[in-house]
């Protein structure tokens, strides 16, 4: 009976079996609309929160990470003209900085690159280990930067490369390589929030399924309730 569909951070939710629901009205079919309406909100916001909470104990996100899960929204709801709700999260790109690692402090300039052998470690998945950012190729170890945005990012040096950016938010001349160059930052990439639902909807797609039957099922038996109350009253 239900209709759940999740592409590309865009959740939409609608009944296939309309009909089948206004035969167990029957006399108070009018009110089918309403009934499903209901039940198809109720099931937007259990999605929603079954999806944050599958992806934070999937991902090892910190607090940063955590929010940026919560940009899952119902943006479209159903009504009695239009049987169908929408959750969607745009797909902004994620980096480590949202995930957890060690140690957490952030660090610039010719300190990124001399920390007394000391490499930052972090991690994507809980399940995983924290694993040394020590870099490769011409890669440097991955270290913590706050961005002018106020964003807190991990990003490595692009060694040998050159770029035009040679001073900071502050003003302050960044670092520069023995070459006088002030190398080029890259972000480490990670799973978008976009990505880490569209993981972790199929283990809960079975739930959300049950959810939505169960909500239509005891939407209908109220409706058929209160009009046996009122015949009673009267």
């Amino acid at each position: 009976m239900s209709n759940i569909t999740y592409e590309k951070g865009n959740m939409t939710i609608t009944v296939a079996g309309v009909d089948d629901v206004a035969r167990a009205l029957g006399d108070l079919s009018a009110k089918t609309p309403a009934a499903v309406k209901v039940a198809i909100n109720a099931t937007a916001r259990e999605a929603r929160k079954l999806m944050i909470e599958q992806a934070k104990a999937r991902y090892a996100v910190n607090a940063a990470g955590q929010r940026h899960l919560q940009d899952l929204r119902q943006r479209k709801k159903a009504t009695n003209t239009n049987l169908s709700a929408e959750l969607f999260i745009a797909k902004m790109r994620n980096d480590l900085g949202y995930f957890q690692y060690q140690p957490t402090g952030i660090f610039t300039g010719a300190a990124a690159l001399h920390r007394k052998g000391k490499v930052v470690r972090g991690r994507v998945l809980r399940s995983e280990q924290m694993k040394a950012l020590t870099g490769k190729d011409r890669m440097s170890k991955g270290f913590v930067v706050e961005f002018k945005s106020g964003h807190v990012g991990m990003v490595q040096r692009h060694i040998g490369s050159s770029s035009r950016n040679t001073t900071t938010a502050r003003g302050y001349r960044r670092w520069t390589n023995a070459q006088g160059n002030v190398e080029k930052l890259v972000t480490m990439g990670s799973p978008s929030a976009t990505a880490m639902h569209h993981t972790v909807w199929p283990y809960i797609e079975p739930q959300v399924e049950d959810y939505l039957q169960q909500r239509l099922d005891a939407q209908v038996q109220r409706i058929i309730d209160r009009a046996e109350a009122k015949k009673v009253q009267r």
